[in-house]
């Protein structure tokens, strides 16, 4: 059982000095963005959206998903937080200071959610914050990021990455 733990200590440490610099930014920028929206009880979650972005797009490497020929470039998951338009539509409608997304037509939407990191980790924030604060759960607010209500397959691989945001963390490698 120690030989497991070491082992897994070592992959989760040589995957954090796997990441590039550029997903490095990506994570400090994630995380830097998640510090300034707290809950309903003025916790943050930069840790767990970090791991989200990790999660959802490698911290910045696969930033379209969800793609395919037949399916409009507006209903893809896009940028490093993954978010569909229609999410960030929904949270603008009930994050006031994100109403402006509202203006934006769905293809103006989707090219800022693709190419601008901040606004990516703003929506993605402030929805994973409206389902916390909906859902008094962690496990069920992480889980409803992903488009459900009880996903373990997505709760554990986010807890996986949160072992490598700590990591980061902990090496100065993000603050």
């Amino acid at each position: 059982m120690k030989f497991l733990s070491l082992m897994l200590l070592l992959s989760l440490s040589l995957l954090a000095d796997a990441m590039t610099p550029k997903q490095l930014h990506v994570l400090q920028t994630v995380r830097d963005v998640a510090k300034t929206i707290p809950d309903k009880n003025g916790r943050t979650y930069e840790d767990t959206v970090s791991a989200i972005c990790i999660t959802e797009s490698s911290a910045g490497k696969n930033t379209i998903g969800d793609f395919k020929r037949k399916k409009s470039f507006t209903k893809a998951s896009l940028g490093p937080m993954q978010i569909q338009v229609a999410t960030a539509r929904h949270v603008s409608q009930n994050v006031k200071k994100l109403r402006w997304l509202n203006n934006l037509s769905d293809v103006q939407l989707a090219a800022r959610l693709l190419g601008d990191i901040r606004l990516s980790a703003k929506v993605a924030t402030h929805y994973l914050v409206l389902l916390q604060n909906q859902r008094l759960d962690h496990f069920y607010a992480i889980s409803g990021y992903n488009g459900g209500t009880v996903n373990h397959t997505y709760y554990n691989r986010v807890m996986k990455n949160m072992n490598i945001v700590n990591r980061l963390v902990s090496s100065g490698k993000l603050s």
